[in-house]
């Protein structure tokens, strides 16, 4: 796209184009009635400007009509039933995505006036990113399995989605983060950064908000070196895996 042209870079990287091409349909539909309606005002009962075609196109759509305007000849009442049929199911659809998006704002409103803390239940937590994070989360939408992501760094692709599974948090692995994840109602902790320090915090936090919260949780740590199982699992980690040791000893099993 041409330099020169900035601002429709910005719209296009930021309108999803099923909802720009619904969007244009409505507006043309909402036009197909009014200049129609405009065009053949002399054919209709109370259409003297546009703005009265307008309005009249605007209330037939929506279904609620006006008994003050009305077609009078064949032809006027003809395109009256073209536009219904044109237009009244775009009508409602852009009713539907514009309630949709009023309410997902206010929700996102509420979420910060409760801290950013999210809804999901029954989801998995993701401390950190790595190579491992990237793999288990592109599995976990593919099979719609709910997660979010703590992390330092932002991840708009993940944002994405209808409901979002990022959260930009400063340090992934305290408790205030954990909290903002919604622990006490997650299925499973998985701290999988690239280092074995901040995997084994995140066990200490995510053991301590267990026991507050008195739940069942799991708490999966992925450490890089054999002398952090134990450690893992003496502060708070339920499960230990270490997939470099794994490939080592698969190694070994072939020679």
């Amino acid at each position: 796209m041409p330099r020169k042209y900035p601002i429709l870079v910005f719209l296009l990287d930021r309108i999803n184009v099923a909802r720009l091409i619904f969007i244009l349909a409505f507006l043309w539909v909402l036009a197909y009635g009014s200049l129609g309606c405009y065009l053949l005002r002399s054919q209709f009962n109370g259409i003297h400007s546009f703005h009265d075609a307008f309005y009249y196109t605007v209330v037939t759509y929506a279904t609620v009509g006006d008994n003050t305007i009305y077609p009078l000849t064949t032809t006027s009442k003809n395109f009256v039933i073209s536009m219904v049929a044109c237009g009244l199911s775009s009508f409602a659809m852009f009713g539907s995505f514009v309630i949709y998006q009023v309410v997902n704002r206010v929700q996102k409103i509420i979420n910060k006036i409760q801290g950013g803390k999210i809804n999901m239940k029954n989801h998995i937590i993701f401390c950190g990113y790595s190579v491992i994070t990237e793999l288990l989360i592109n599995k976990f939408i593919q099979n719609h399995t709910p997660f979010i992501l703590l992390d330092n760094a932002q991840h708009h692709e993940l944002n994405n989605a209808k409901d979002g599974n990022f959260l930009y948090v400063s340090v992934p692995n305290r408790l205030e983060s954990l909290l903002k994840a919604n622990i006490e109602h997650c299925k499973m902790i998985i701290a999988s950064s690239d280092l074995d320090s901040e995997n084994i915090l995140a066990a200490v936090n995510a053991a301590k908000l267990k026991q507050q919260f008195n739940k069942k949780f799991k708490i999966v740590v992925r450490v890089l070196y054999e002398e952090n199982f134990s450690v893992a699992l003496q502060n708070g980690a339920t499960d230990v895996i270490s997939p470099t040791l794994m490939a080592a000893n698969a190694i070994i099993e072939l020679m």
